[in-house]
Parts: C-alpha cells; sequence; structure tokens
C-alpha cells in the first residue's frame, strides 16, 4: 500500500521540479540530459522595423467611459516606418495636425497652438486663397471669339455660287485699362483676406488668455485648497489624539471629520471647474482631448499704461483698425474699376469669305463697339461709392470704438490695482502670523476646536479673495493689452 504512494509522490515531486524549479524534499533528481538538436540556420533581417520609444513622462494617462478611437501615428513613427507598399504613411499635414499636444503649456506655446490647430484660424486662412484665386482670375485675358457660318443656295439663282463660307475671329480689346485695375482691386482684396486672418487670430488670443488666466487662478485655488486639506488632515490626527488621552470630546472629533469632508467636497467642485476651462481652452486649440495645465508665475505683469501715451502706439497695432483700412483702400479700388469698366469694350474682327462655284475668297475686317447709349456703369459705380462711405464709416466707428475700449480697459486696470495693493497691505500681508496665532492658541488651550475650524475657514476665504483679485487684475492686463494690440505681450509697459 505505501510503495504504490510513495511511487506516486516521487512521480509528482519530479514533475514540479522540472516545472517550476521547486526543489524537492525527499532528496535530489538525477538531472535529465536534453537530446541534441539540429543546428538551426539564421539569416539576418533585410530591414529593421523601428523601436517604439515609451512614452515621455509628461503625457498623463486617463480613462474614458466612451471607447477610445485608435491613436494616430505621431511624426516620428510615420517617417521611420518602413515603407512596404502596403499601408501607406499619412500625409504630413494630418500628422502634424494629430500630434499629441504637451500636457504643461505656457503663454508663448499656446499662441503657437492657436497658429497651427485652431480650426476657426485655419478656417480664416483659406479665405486668403479664395482671395488669391480672384486675383490671378483678375489677370485673365477675355478669350477671342470664332465665328464659321454657311449660306447654301436652295433655290433660285445666284450670281454668288452656290455655298458661300464664312470664317472670322473677334478679338475683345480692353482699351481703359480695365485688366490693370482688377487686378489693383483683387491685390487689394487679398490684403483685406490677410487683415482679416490676422484679426481673427488677436481675437482668438485673447479669448484664449483670458482662458489661460482663468485656468492659473484654479490651479492656485486648487493648490491652496490642497494646503488646507493637508492642515486638516493634521488637526484631525490631533484631535483623535486628544480624545485618545480624555481631553477632546466626540463632538470636536465628529467636527473635524465633517470639516474635512466639506473641504474635501469643494475641492472636487474646483477640480471639475478647472477641468472645464481646460476643456474650453482645449476647443480653441482644436483637440477636445487635450487636458492642459497652465505653466507660468501667477502674478500680473505690472502695467501700468498711460491712454495718451498708447492710443497712438494702439493706432497703429490694432488689427481691427488695420483690417478697416484695408476695407476702405479695397472699396476705393473699386470706384476706380467701377470707372474703367464703365468704358465700352471694342472689339476688332478679322475673317474671310469663301464663294464655291466660281471661286473666289476675301478678307474682312472690321470693328464693333457697345454704344453706351442707356447703360454707361452708373449702377455698378453708384454701387461702388456707397460702398466706400459704408467702409469709410466702419472704419469710423472702429477708431472710436477702440479708443473708448482702451480707455474703459486702462481705468479698470487702475481701480483693480488699487483694491488688490490695498488687500495685500491690510489682509494678505497678516496670513501667515493669523495661522499661527490660532494653531498656538488652540494648542495651549485658549480656544476650543470649533473656534480653530472657524478660524481656519475664515482664513482659507481670505486667501481666495486674494486669488481672486489677482485674476481680476490680470483679466484687466489683458483686456488692456486686446486694446492696445500687444496680446501676444509677455512683459509690462
Amino acid at each position: 500500500m505505501n510503495a504504490p504512494l510513495t511511487a506516486l509522490t516521487a512521480f509528482f515531486v519530479a514533475i514540479q521540479l522540472q516545472a517550476f524549479g521547486v526543489p524537492n524534499p525527499r532528496g535530489p533528481v538525477p538531472p535529465v540530459q536534453p537530446q541534441p538538436r539540429p543546428p538551426v540556420k539564421l539569416t539576418p533581417p533585410t530591414t529593421t522595423p523601428p523601436q517604439k520609444s515609451a512614452p515621455p513622462p509628461s503625457v498623463r494617462t486617463t480613462t474614458h467611459s466612451a471607447p477610445i478611437p485608435p491613436r494616430l501615428p505621431t511624426q516620428v513613427e510615420t517617417e521611420t516606418a518602413p515603407t512596404t507598399g502596403e499601408i501607406p504613411p499619412l500625409p504630413p499635414t494630418i500628422v502634424k495636425r494629430y500630434r499629441p499636444a504637451p500636457d504643461e503649456v505656457t503663454l508663448p506655446q499656446l499662441f503657437e497652438l492657436l497658429k497651427s490647430r485652431s480650426p476657426r484660424y485655419q478656417a480664416a486662412q483659406a479665405e486668403i486663397e479664395v482671395a488669391e484665386s480672384e486675383a490671378k482670375a483678375a489677370r485673365v485675358l477675355p478669350n477671342p471669339i470664332l465665328n464659321f457660318a454657311i449660306l447654301y443656295l436652295n433655290s433660285g439663282f445666284n450670281q454668288n455660287g452656290v455655298g458661300t463660307y464664312y470664317a472670322n475671329l473677334t478679338f475683345p480689346i480692353l482699351i481703359a485699362g480695365q485688366r490693370r485695375m482688377r487686378m489693383k482691386a483683387a491685390n487689394a482684396g487679398v490684403e483685406v483676406a490677410k487683415g482679416g486672418v490676422d484679426n481673427e487670430f488677436d481675437t482668438l488670443a485673447t479669448e484664449a488668455r483670458q482662458l489661460f488666466v482663468e485656468l492659473q487662478a484654479d490651479q492656485a485655488r486648487l493648490a491652496l485648497l490642497d494646503n488646507v486639506l493637508a492642515e486638516l488632515e493634521q488637526l484631525q490626527t490631533l484631535v483623535e489624539a486628544r480624545r485618545g488621552a480624555g481631553v477632546q470630546s466626540k463632538y470636536d472629533q465628529v467636527w473635524a471629520t465633517i470639516d474635512r469632508s466639506s473641504w474635501r467636497t469643494r475641492r472636487a467642485e474646483l477640480a471639475s471647474e478647472t477641468d472645464d476651462t481646460a476643456g474650453r481652452l482645449a476647443v480653441l486649440v482644436g483637440d477636445p482631448m487635450w487636458q492642459p495645465e497652465a505653466v507660468g508665475e501667477f502674478k500680473p505683469l505690472g502695467l501700468s499704461p498711460d491712454f495718451e501715451r498708447t492710443w497712438p502706439d494702439a493706432l497703429r497695432a490694432r488689427r481691427d483698425i488695420d483690417l478697416a483700412r484695408r476695407q476702405e483702400a479695397f472699396a476705393n479700388r473699386n470706384i476706380d474699376m467701377a470707372k474703367r469698366e464703365a468704358w465700352p469694350v471694342p472689339s476688332i474682327t478679322a475673317g474671310t469669305v469663301v464663294i464655291q462655284n466660281y471661286f473666289s475668297a476675301s478678307t474682312s475686317v472690321g470693328i464693333t463697339v457697345p454704344i453706351p447709349m442707356f447703360d454707361w456703369g452708373q449702377g455698378l459705380l453708384a454701387r461702388a461709392r456707397s460702398a466706400s462711405k459704408r467702409a469709410q464709416l466702419d472704419k469710423d466707428a472702429t477708431v472710436a470704438e477702440a479708443r473708448a475700449e482702451l480707455a474703459r480697459a486702462v481705468r479698470r486696470l487702475a481701480n483693480q490695482r488699487i483694491i488688490l495693493d490695498d488687500y495685500e497691505r491690510d489682509v494678505a500681508s497678516q496670513f501667515v502670523e493669523l495661522r499661527k496665532m490660532s494653531e498656538d492658541a488652540f494648542r495651549s488651550g485658549q480656544v476650543e476646536f470649533r473656534d480653530l475650524a472657524d478660524a481656519v475657514k475664515a482664513r482659507v476665504e481670505l486667501e481666495l479673495t486674494h486669488v481672486d483679485l489677482i485674476e481680476s487684475v490680470m483679466l484687466a492686463e489683458v483686456a488692456v493689452l486686446a486694446a492696445s494690440g500687444r496680446i501676444e505681450a509677455t512683459e509690462g509697459f
């Protein structure tokens, strides 16, 4: 009975040793000599597939409830992929468009992303191609006209014969310089399209910079609440320790837990608002899955603009005023073109006449000139003059609005700076001292836990108000930069 059991145990132990390398408690098992294998001849491959590099540490991995679409290859993967002919590489424009954006972005990087990825900016750039096509069409000369006719005798008598053939070619001649004025007007239209692109970028940059400041403020609030949660955690630990020693009541322990949970909930709400701000910034860039983090010092630039000194520079630098000037120049070019288009366009005709029976060939030359009896271009000219007047009024309105906007932005910045300076002098400078005094009073037993919790809440609200005031000053500076035509500036003036 024992012999078969012993043999079975030895068999299983041998299998365990061969599979998992577990030593046999009953003693060593003699090794099994492997059978020799025939040599294998290796052939080196002709091409080496590219090695996939690990993602950079700055790339964050996120989970989504919806299925994630397949990732498009980056530019490095596309350029190094082997060209086998089975899967063609993506075009460089698409690879550049879908290259992953950095998780941490600075203000200059944000402006570059707007220029390279924003759908609104790319749509505005397409207007330049449309205007250039109009300029190309303006350079084209009018086509000649070929006329061929046959006069054939059906019955009766004609001394010219049975068949007469006419063939002539007509050339329109633009004697009043219409083509040159069309080209000038079309080139002015190209300048208008370029000005529209610049103005669209300024609008996008203003929106993006405002969102960037809001994202910086949200991140500062999150950091502040993280510090508060760490402070409350230490306070809760202290209360629990004092509760165990019989010094603190259970009432205070429960309130410590409630206060920390309340601030944790508020922190979660603020994190949701921060994600929403980052998402709105991603919409401007054109990458809905992007969750950027604003990198940069959260403080005002220190602008101190003087309206009388800033306005002349703003009058030259603002893109909307420049666009209004270009539209006025384009309208004036249309007036000149309408005057030239009112001139009649003569056509020179040259051809031949061939008679069949008594063969003869004749040459015909003539000129055709429209007579401006009823329409001498008065409608086209009136339309062009009305458009020019409208463009001039639009330019004047743009200048007036820009002047008022700059004055308003300067006054708002001055008022917000005064409020921030007073708050920092009277309130923000006492934050550290307030925290130290409240903690010392609680440790020494001079105040109860609820008094300390109320003091922490009041101090945090004051610090959040400080963040709000800094954000207001920075947004006022963005308004001044936009009104002065310096939205991309990163230094004060």
